[in-house]
């Protein structure tokens, strides 16, 4: 029987990172192509990992979206070493790096009494649908009067990306934007426009194990939502069958979308906050940008 005190904590190396990335997947929790990555860089400091001898046993995250803010994931232990409070452990850690701020979580529906424990406390839940590419493009047209572009770094609209998103989360996490909307990346990312003004913007990615992850998709309406959803599925037709949306249940309509589109809930996160709860437009986001960032 290992006892907490053997744990030694560190902040991640990007090798280390990349090895929560493939931990995720392991999980079963489908991360995207190229996510690690962009988290890693948006705060390297914001990892850390626990050995015991030389084998990396333990995982959690805390990531400053800004001074204010900061949203906790990658909470894992490996399956042989669970049940002994080597989580709660490393779990101290990263909090004690978010300090007074407050943060954010998503977490699975058996952690919630633990997370609780921790200071968190429950929001709401947002469940994962996944379907097939084929039944979203047929089901979903792309609706008239709305304009769907490309964008990234170097577009125009780059800095109205940044203005939007800031709007739909719990704060500025431009860094972030910066890295996740690169030219370079495996990620596709659309702004949706109408009559020249921006109503929304959405990011599909390829995943590890083949298919496409949806993340965000914000929008002002419904219109505009079919079009990002259209578009990002449509996308997605590249990289195989499967496609998956996490969407809050606090936007009813956004649930009564992924339905339409033949997609069925997988399983469902807890989302939780330590402090102050954030006041989002929650009738607008139509798809959290990952379980793990927030």
């Amino acid at each position: 029987m290992l006892v907490p005190s053997e744990l030694v904590i560190t902040s991640a190396t990007f090798k280390q990172a990349l090895q929560l990335g493939a931990w995720a997947e392991r999980e079963g929790w489908s991360p995207g192509l190229g996510d690690i990555e962009a988290f890693y860089a948006a705060d390297p400091q914001g990892f850390f990992v626990g050995h015991i001898q030389d084998r990396m046993v333990a995982a959690a995250s805390a990531v400053h979206y800004d001074r204010d803010f900061a949203f906790c994931g990658f909470y894992i232990v490996e399956p042989d070493l669970r049940q002994q409070g080597l989580g709660h452990v490393i779990a101290d850690a990263a909090l004690q790096r978010v300090g007074s701020l407050v943060a954010g979580l998503d977490g699975v529906a058996a952690q919630v009494a633990s997370y609780e424990t921790l200071g968190f406390v429950f929001a709401h839940w947002t469940p994962r649908f996944t379907g097939r590419v084929s039944h979203v493009v047929s089901k979903i047209s792309m609706p008239a009067g709305i304009q769907v572009v490309d964008v990234d770094t170097e577009s125009s609209l780059f800095a109205e990306v940044v203005a939007y998103d800031t709007a739909h989360v719990p704060a500025p996490r431009s860094k972030f934007v910066s890295q996740w909307l690169q030219p370079d990346s495996p990620r596709r990312s659309f702004a949706a426009l109408r009559d020249g003004a921006f109503v929304g913007y959405a990011t599909v990615r390829p995943t590890a194990s083949g298919g496409a992850r949806i993340g965000p998709l914000f929008a002002n309406d419904e219109e505009a939502a079919r079009a990002l959803m259209s578009r990002c599925a449509q996308q997605g037709r590249t990289w195989g069958e499967s496609i998956a949306i996490d969407v809050p249940d606090r936007n009813s309509g956004a649930i009564a979308l992924a339905k339409e589109c033949g997609m069925v809930a997988a399983f469902t996160c807890a989302r939780m906050y330590r402090g102050a709860e954030p006041v989002l437009p929650h009738d607008e986001i139509w798809g959290s940008t990952t379980f793990e960032l927030g």
